[in-house]
């Protein structure tokens, strides 16, 4: 499975800060066309959702205010619209669906998405996961859902506290010249002793932050 590519140097919070977050037009763009799929009102009938069945019939054409067509199908006997069993599904904010999308590649938390939106952090992972979910039956692969970075956290950089040893447990600090462009800083759960991230881990960063640049 394609590995996230995450950016552990942005802090998780931004505090008032205004730090910039980098949306995947791609994504954005993949999910736009199949939401637009999902959502339309064309009333031919698609195979059928639960056996794969091309003995489909339309049902209605669909009811206010989205006027989705439903269908059933006569093999399996089962009813079905273009939204089963994709993240929209149970969607019922799409005023929010416009200004969610490109969050979803965004390295940001579900606590400050969910102020940008105006919704609760629970809705608001209910919605990531959701898609992520949609994303994998989209494209098993897995290369599209792991561009997917709200609400991810990035792995710690090889640490090792100088003080006990410790090489597992940290929290993320500030950063050593006090700016998030900078070194990140480290402290030891175990003796509080603080450190910075591995020379090499920085360098690695900071060039891959600008080969993200020139794309």
């Amino acid at each position: 499975m394609p590995r996230r590519q995450l950016d552990h140097a942005l802090p998780i919070l931004d505090r008032g800060q205004d730090i910039p977050r980098h949306e995947d037009p791609a994504l954005t763009a993949f999910l736009q066309r199949h939401i637009d799929e999902v959502l339309s009102k064309d009333p031919t009938p698609p195979p059928c959702h639960h056996c794969g069945s091309h003995q489909v019939v339309l049902r209605y054409r669909g009811r206010p205010p989205n006027g989705i067509p439903y269908f059933n199908c006569r093999h399996c006997g089962k009813g079905f619209n273009r939204r089963t069993g994709t993240a929209l599904q149970s969607f019922l904010r799409c005023d929010k669906l416009e200004a969610f999308l490109p969050l979803l590649s965004q390295q940001r938390s579900i606590a400050n998405a969910s102020e940008r939106l105006g919704v609760s952090h629970r809705m608001l992972a209910r919605w990531v996961r959701a898609f992520r979910r949609w994303l994998l039956r989209l494209d098993p692969s897995g290369e599209w859902e792991a561009k997917v970075k709200l609400g991810m956290r990035p792995e710690l950089p090889a640490l090792k506290c100088p003080r006990c040893g410790n090489h597992e447990h940290f929290f993320r600090m500030g950063f050593v010249d006090g700016r998030h462009q900078g070194k990140r800083m480290f402290q030891c759960k175990a003796c509080r002793r603080c450190v910075s991230e591995p020379d090499e881990h920085f360098r690695m960063r900071i060039a891959s932050r600008a080969g993200a640049t020139e794309k």
